[in-house]
């Protein structure tokens, strides 16, 4: 291929610099792909780059939904071959079969397809990159390169059971081969953006899913996977340096990763069902650390002052409330980090301690040598803390003892799981904390929720009827424009890409202390709380909408039961 068509393929593809185009043409990668090395520069649109490869080499050029992939033509390749060469199979007929690729240029790859299709002819189809490797892995399955290489050895299915096992990944044997499997599910979930994995044993699967954006997501995996359960529990329990023999009982234990410079903490925890171990894995990175921070919060302005308030009472008791996963415990992290400095002693108890705050005493709660909620807390006051941050308030001892801190002299952060603020207040008064005690050192209910953002790939606007933002009672502005997002490979065809928080800030004012010491109902608060201007859930997920953050489903997912909702879970 001469240097200059190849000159005017990168002009054509987005290159607007001569120069990086002639160094882009020359490049010579050994034992490389000159495509891959220039899609990897970044300096190409890809699917013009596609396009333009298209016209030059006479090859059709196809944008594939992974979605209507023809599996039944998957067998005519080696799913290993597959994956190496990155060439799919699309269509397989008597005297044909179509295949996809992203690279012209290599010619190996090429040769060797037409051998393993049998004597077939070949019609290839050239696609963009990104969407064909999105592809083999919808089509295969997660690891199903590695998965073929387990089943060709009789010993794989136990092979990680003995403690201390392999961990060359260079190495050829099963053990190596059940990491490197184990090691793609991880490396998979965090390319997705996954805050938690799912390992279930069914009846005659296993099946694996991955939480991202608060959603789970069933994983694409390879067909017979159940036969590697042990093999790969084990593994993950060796990692975790959990007793691989216990099977009986369920477990807890941490794995420590590295992955593109980012330290990554794996909580992992394990049950016992009736078709075997169930494991989930919670994933946190630990670099997230750095950027809590008030603005992370991202608050309204009015919003903004009413923590700014807050965190300059010198006491009392701040409760964020929600279920789990709305996002407490980055509020709470974000909140003692905008207040910590050196003249603040802040201690906190955690089950688990989450992320690391420099500069913070934080405790893990261990319930198996006595070390809880409540016992912990009373250790922290002999501490001298000025601010005490206890991860959840669970009964009505680590209620009182933190109601007795606030009142002796601190500033005292918590959570309870409500469905509202409101509820947070009927919460307390169940456990049997008095009432008097609530309407005195309780500064605010804080809840909050956290809602999908539209995909900034595929936003678009969109438009709702009138009467029906009227029935839902969504603010309606002339003129207001709305977005959604149409769904596209970077949001796996949802919409939505992201999340953010909405709040609901119940400020314990004179008269709510009033209602709560002649312990009012639900309702009779919460009416209060929004006459005091409190807004609710659901309207501050609408400012949301208004800003083109989210949509109107979104928000009427999260928000639906809860509206008018005053009593706890």
């Amino acid at each position: 291929m001469q240097r200059k068509s190849l000159i005017e393929i990168l002009f054509a593809s987005g290159v607007d610099d001569p120069e990086t185009a002639r160094a882009l043409a020359s490049l010579r990668p050994p034992g490389g792909s000159w495509t891959h090395e220039v899609l990897n520069s970044g300096k190409v649109d890809e699917i013009r780059f596609t396009e333009q490869l298209g016209i030059l080499f006479g090859e059709p050029v196809e944008l594939l939904n992974a979605a209507r992939l023809d599996r039944s033509a998957l067998s005519a390749l080696p799913s290993r071959f597959v994956f190496k060469h990155h060439i799919l199979p699309l269509a397989i007929e008597e005297q044909y079969v179509r295949l996809a690729t992203c690279d012209v240029f290599n010619n190996t790859p090429r040769q060797l397809a037409s051998q393993l299709v049998g004597g077939k002819r070949i019609e290839w189809t050239l696609v963009p990159r990104s969407q064909l490797l999105r592809a083999i892995k919808s089509a295969y399955g997660v690891g199903a390169e590695t998965f073929e290489e387990l089943l060709l050895n009789t010993h794989a299915f136990d092979a990680a059971e003995q403690e201390g096992g392999a961990t060359d990944l260079n190495a050829d044997g099963p053990e190596a081969s059940v990491v490197k499997f184990v090691n793609q599910i991880l490396r998979e979930a965090l390319f997705e953006r996954a805050t938690d994995i799912h390992i279930e044993p069914l009846d005659a699967d296993l099946r694996i899913r991955y939480r991202i954006d608060g959603i789970l997501h069933e994983v694409a995996v390879p067909p017979q996977l159940r036969v590697l359960q042990s093999a790969i529990i084990s593994r993950l329990k060796v990692m975790a340096r959990m007793d691989i023999a216990e099977k009986r009982l369920p477990q807890d234990g941490r794995i420590n990763l590295q992955q593109g410079g980012a330290a990554i903490d794996v909580r992992v925890s394990t049950i016992p069902t009736v078709t075997g171990e169930s494991v989930s894995l919670r994933l946190l990175n630990r670099d997230e650390a750095r950027t809590f921070g008030f603005e992370r919060l991202d608050l309204s302005d009015r919003q903004s002052g009413l923590v700014r308030n807050l965190l300059r009472e010198p006491n009392g008791i701040i409760l964020v409330t929600g279920p789990t996963g709305s996002g407490k415990s980055t509020t709470l992290y974000s909140l003692l980090s905008n207040i910590n400095s050196v003249e603040r002693r802040i201690v906190t108890i955690e089950e688990p301690v989450e992320y690391r705050i420099p500069g913070v005493s934080q405790i893990d709660v261990k319930p198996e040598i006595g070390l809880t909620f409540a016992s912990g807390l009373r250790a922290i006051l002999r501490q001298d803390p000025n601010v005490v941050m206890v991860g959840e308030i669970r009964d009505v001892e680590t209620a009182e003892i933190a109601i007795r801190a606030a009142m002796t002299g601190h500033l005292v952060f918590s959570t309870l799981h409500t469905n509202d603020a409101v509820g947070g207040i009927t919460r307390l008064l169940d456990m049997g904390v008095e009432p008097f005690l609530v309407a005195s050192v309780v500064r605010a209910f804080v809840a909050q929720r956290l809602v999908r953002t539209v995909c900034p790939d595929c936003a678009e606007p969109v438009q709702y009827p009138g009467s029906y933002l009227k029935e839902i009672g969504f603010p309606i502005v002339p003129g207001q424009s709305f977005r959604h997002g149409r769904g596209c490979e970077s949001c796996r065809q949802t919409g939505y890409r992201g999340r953010a928080a909405i709040y609901e800030f119940c400020a314990v004012g004179q008269g709510l202390r009033n209602l709560i010491i002649r312990k009012s109902t639900g309702a009779a608060l919460k009416t209060r709380a929004t006459h005091d201007g409190m807004e609710t859930l659901r309207q501050d997920g609408w400012r949301r909408v208004l800003l083109g953050q989210t949509t109107v489903e979104e928000v009427l997912r999260v928000t639906q039961s809860d509206e008018g909702a005053t009593e706890t879970d």
